[in-house]
């Protein structure tokens, strides 16, 4: 008996190691491609191209700052519905959302892309085509994404793609804030989500874990006083000084890369007259780690930094933190089969520089939190993100949006 115990276990755990390792394979095949819905899908995409390039200038001239986003908003929720997807809503943080159902043995997906732009009190939008380029605020970062979510349900749609999965598509708020609309729903659902996939990276990148990041500002108050009575009085400025020399002294990774972590001191302020002793001197730090761990090693060693520091000049001390995203990754997810199709898919389709990071800062980093398997893919080629001067390509766009399509027939 003992001997037939062991063998099944034997048996039960080989299956076991063989299924994970199917489940780490790549779901990707060149013959996709050629296959006839596939082939309809891209065609639609081709036939549609300059409808496409419209569409996306009209929403990037469509201003939407982080908090005012409704115009936006209301443009996406009128496609969903105009699309047919089940339960089109706009949910109290301001995020839309439509499902596409498909069948009871699917999974739930989540595929998103965000709504705001990163330019505050812009409200004159133009888009300027030159050439393959396309440049205005935001005409990447996520508007290219919105466009892919767009057409990608419109190419799959008008292809008669009937899918086993239960894809939620999610045009989030606040992402610039800190995945703000992202966060509130993934904190207020009732939904069990297998995957999460957000386009808001430039093509060739695949993100597959959360950077935390941490950013406060350190505070140091004193008594004050002329110049003419300052000897012995306790300098908020002298405190910063110091401590900023102590934060820079503090030794984080750079390799490996699930260990990767920097800190930096973006501002310095304190005084209000040349002439005095400061009242009241801060500086802020902006500390981003890879690992869980390790940000919270950083943020212990600048406490320990700033409170010596409090005690030898004599100040008070005080914290106000403004950020707190946590550091999330998946074990393994690097060689997921989530991430090995998005791979193979792009170098199907010829991007020559692909790009693994565990630094992600988007909303697939709300699905990482929640131990989600979790993606972030690229929407197009582009540069000088975040600047006005931002531009995106064209061509990449198509190149992107094949690449979701790819992924979503791959996953069904």
């Amino acid at each position: 008996m003992k001997k037939v115990f062991c063998f099944v276990l034997f048996f039960f755990c080989l299956t076991g190691d063989l299924l994970c390792s199917q489940r780490e394979k790549s779901l990707f095949n060149p013959e996709m491609a050629s296959s006839p819905v596939v082939k309809e899908i891209f065609l639609f995409i081709e036939k549609n191209k300059e409808k496409i390039i419209d569409e996306w200038i009209y929403l990037t001239e469509i201003p939407a700052p982080s908090g005012h986003e409704e115009k936006r908003a209301q443009y996406i929720k009128k496609e969903f519905e105009a699309l047919g997807l089940d339960k089109v809503h706009t949910d109290s943080s301001g995020n839309v959302i439509g499902i596409w159902k498909g069948t009871d043995q699917g999974q739930k997906i989540i595929i998103a892309a965000h709504l705001d732009t990163v330019f505050q009190d812009l409200w004159d939008i133009k888009v300027e085509r030159k050439g393959n380029i396309l440049k205005a605020p935001g005409i990447g970062d996520d508007t290219a994404g919105l466009i892919n979510l767009l057409w990608t349900i419109r190419a799959l749609k008008n292809a008669g793609f009937k899918p086993d999965n239960n894809y939620y598509f999610i045009a989030t708020v606040g992402e610039e804030l800190g995945m703000v609309g992202m966060r509130a729903f993934m904190d207020s659902t009732q939904e069990k989500f297998d995957l999460v996939i957000a386009i808001d990276a430039w093509l060739g990148e695949v993100l597959y874990g959360a950077l935390g990041i941490h950013g406060r500002k350190i505070i140091f108050s004193g008594p004050g006083s002329h110049t003419m009575s300052s000897k012995n009085t306790p300098n908020p400025n002298l405190a910063v000084a110091k401590a900023v020399e102590q934060v820079y002294q503090i030794q984080v990774p750079s390799e490996p890369p699930e260990k990767w972590a920097i800190i930096n001191v973006g501002m310095i302020q304190g005084g209000k007259v040349t002439n005095a002793v400061s009242q009241e001197s801060f500086f802020t730090v902006d500390i981003r780690a890879v690992d869980p761990g390790e940000l919270e090693r950083i943020i212990k060693l600048v406490e320990k930094a700033s409170e010596e520091v409090a005690a030898e000049t004599g100040v008070q001390l005080k914290y106000e933190v403004f950020e707190n995203s946590k550091a999330a990754q998946i074990p393994g997810a690097r060689d997921s089969f989530l991430v090995k199709t998005t791979m193979d898919i792009l170098e199907f389709l010829g991007v020559e520089k692909i790009e693994l990071s565990a630094q992600g800062t988007t909303d697939a980093s709300m699905g990482l939190e929640k131990g989600i398997l979790s993606i972030c893919i690229g929407r197009t080629y582009g540069k000088y993100n975040h600047t006005l001067e931002e531009e995106s390509e064209i061509d990449g766009l198509f190149v992107a949006m094949k690449q979701i399509l790819l992924l979503i027939f791959c996953l069904k």
